[in-house]
């Protein structure tokens, strides 16, 4: 039990883990990645009805999905490549989806590597079974083979989506077609399309 209560301390420091991608247009206060989590696993518990997952395994997946961020901070594609003067920055971080797809597909896989690193060190005094469980279900999610990992990558996609929203509808030059456009690369679910229309329909209202 002496290993779950570590676990259960260390993890609870996600409060204090802020989102980085929102704060490089300026947001002083973005969301937690223990906020990201919370809504990730609403969503998968509304917007599953009727899908043919194990929506158990879903919950897992969202709740554990970034919890290595605990021990790595949240490591984002911009990283080491943003200029430091804010005017280029702003500009460089609205023309990510041009960078190659090598490019990308490699600055993905050293976050895969550091990421799972932490993972393994954050669950190692785990009990062996809870351990392993963890394990695996982080890293099927990040593999996207199964059907429930592609559901909640699909939603981490609009989970992104609807902060954005929300600093939109505070601030009207605040830009959220990056994260239309990574939503719109990866979603492909016919529920989760509909869930996005709704977002369109509601960012309209606010203009």
């Amino acid at each position: 039990m002496k290993g779950i209560l570590n676990f259960l301390i260390e993890i609870g420091k996600l409060k204090k883990v802020k989102r980085k991608g929102i704060s490089f247009y300026g947001v002083k206060t973005p969301d937690s990645t223990i906020d990201h989590a919370y809504r990730m696993a609403m969503m998968v518990w509304i917007l599953s009805k009727g899908k043919k997952i194990s929506i158990e395994r879903a919950f897992k997946m969202a709740l554990i999905h970034d919890i290595c961020k605990v021990l790595t901070g949240d490591i984002t594609p911009y990283d080491g490549l943003l200029p430091k003067n804010k005017k280029e920055r702003d500009e460089f971080v609205r023309r990510w989806l041009r960078l190659s797809l090598d490019e990308k597909e490699k600055r993905y896989a050293l976050k895969f590597k550091k990421e799972y690193n932490a993972l393994k060190k954050l669950t190692l005094k785990l009990p062996i079974k809870l351990k392993k469980e963890i394990e695996n279900i982080w890293l099927d999610y990040h593999k996207r083979k199964n059907p429930e990992a592609r559901f909640v990558f699909q939603l981490d996609m609009i989970e992104n989506l609807l902060e954005a929203l929300e600093w939109y509808k505070k601030n009207k030059k605040f830009p959220t077609k990056p994260w239309w456009e990574h939503a719109d690369e990866v979603i492909d679910d016919s529920a989760l399309l509909k869930f996005l229309k709704e977002i369109e329909k509601e960012e309209l209202i606010t203009r």
